[in-house]
């Protein structure tokens, strides 16, 4: 049989169309959101919550799968080698995006450009925790102290995220803080809590604050650009060291090339999904407060963070992937 002209044109219309079409559609099956590390952390209780209050809006299951390894790696890169269809989407921090250059020693990936940014919509900072033994209760004071140890004082870090933290204090403030690495957060919390190490940078939680109550430890300062109203009687650590932020923003991100249709129904999904009463109590509940804002906006918190970690490395050896 021989198609007329008319026959082609036709076919090669309907063959042009065929993604719109599929994206208006979209989505007509669960959508799976990864998120790179263990089930049981603040991290994770954020993206269940999240999936849940996405659902509705898109009007299928939205199914959350813990993808670990190399801190975030595996998981981000299955989002950034996924099909540009939105039926797998990334929730994790700037900073594991950020890092996956180092992290899996993959020079083609670019923090902006090799995932589609959709939304930001948490932020949590990191606090600075001392032993009772350190002489000092607020940051200024310990800048004082620390100045006089000859051999440094000794901060628990676990990963990388830790030790930029650390690097650009000791820059900005001019102070020498000893990285001693421990293999999770617990138990550089124990190393704090037992007078191994003076300080720790950590995220806070309700258990760690909790220690804070009860003068097992103190808190030197925060890492966001104001006081946080979760952490009492904490002041950032910006106030002393100019341009000092390093706040753990958690975002969502799609494959490269995601459609505009497509981008815009979970965008939407997203802004929904944190006007939530809930999502505001629990965030708070974990010391995260709620930061939803556009691609735009995400594209800016991500290029501050490649800028924080090259100064980091400027004058620290950071260990990725170790």
């Amino acid at each position: 049989m021989t198609l007329n002209r008319r026959t082609l044109l036709a076919a090669t219309c309907a063959l042009a169309l065929a993604p719109s079409v599929h994206a208006q559609a979209y989505p007509d099956r669960p959508v799976k959101l990864i998120f790179t590390y263990a089930a049981g952390g603040g991290g994770d209780a954020l993206t269940r919550l999240l999936a849940q209050h996405m659902s509705p809006t898109l009007g299928q299951p939205v199914v959350v799968e813990n993808r670990t390894g190399a801190s975030g790696g595996v998981g981000t890169m299955a989002v950034a080698r996924s099909p540009a269809d939105g039926y797998t989407l990334l929730l994790t921090t700037v900073t594991t995006v950020v890092q996956i250059p180092m992290v899996m020693r993959d020079k083609e990936f670019d923090p902006v450009k090799s995932l589609t940014p959709i939304a930001n919509i948490a932020s949590q900072p990191l606090v600075l925790l001392a032993h009772p033994s350190v002489p000092a209760d607020t940051f200024p004071a310990f800048v004082e102290w620390s100045r006089k140890q000859p051999d440094g004082v000794h901060v628990a870090v676990a990963g990388p995220t830790l030790e930029v933290a650390s690097a650009l204090v000791n820059k900005g403030a001019n102070i020498k803080m000893v990285n001693v690495p421990y293999r999770g957060a617990a138990p550089a919390f124990q190393a704090l809590l037992g007078g191994e190490v003076k300080l720790f940078f950590t995220s806070p939680t309700a258990s760690t604050l909790e220690f804070t109550k009860q003068g097992k430890v103190k808190v030197l300062g925060v890492t966001s650009a104001q006081a946080s109203p979760l952490i009492a009687g904490a002041e950032p650590i910006g106030k002393y060291v100019p341009g000092y932020v390093q706040d753990i923003n958690f975002a969502v991100w799609g494959p490269p090339g995601l459609p505009a249709p497509v981008l815009a129904k979970v965008s939407e999904a997203i802004r929904v999904a944190m006007t939530a009463p809930e999502i505001k109590e629990r965030l708070n509940a974990m010391a995260m407060s709620p930061a939803h804002s556009d691609p735009g906006k995400l594209v800016s918190i991500t290029e501050h963070e490649v800028a924080n970690i090259k100064r980091a490395m400027e004058v620290a050896t950071i260990k990725y992937g170790e």
